[in-house]
């Protein structure tokens, strides 16, 4: 089962994920993300907490999603991923590409700009 919060907290969209963000769930969030990811000077922050496991097509949308928001002037973060998730991620150098912060409270600071 997959589903996700979305909320308004402190100017910056918040979007909760939950479920395996995989390629069969990425098509129930994927429209409304870049969507946002287009708005001018966009502030996204993706809490990752309640997701178990990112196939590459949840990659691939995380990438776009990334590239959407900064073509747009503004930023995706990434919060909260489990430990086995993290590891994958730097294993495949997407720590250098993607911002990633430990908690939505330390996504938020990164908006300070």
């Amino acid at each position: 089962m997959f589903d996700f919060i979305e909320e308004e907290r402190e100017d910056c969209l918040l979007l909760c994920p939950k479920g395996n963000f995989n390629h069969s769930t990425v098509g129930l969030i994927r429209d409304r993300l870049y969507n946002h990811c287009c708005e001018d000077g966009c502030r996204i922050v993706m809490c990752m907490k309640d997701v178990d496991f990112i196939d590459s097509a949840g990659l691939g949308v995380m990438v776009h999603a990334h590239k959407y928001c900064d073509k747009s002037g503004g930023m995706i973060v990434y919060s909260d991923m489990n430990d086995m998730i993290i590891k994958n991620m730097k294993m495949l150098t997407m720590d250098r590409y993607l911002n990633f912060s430990p908690n939505i409270d330390s996504a938020l600071t990164k908006f300070d700009w």
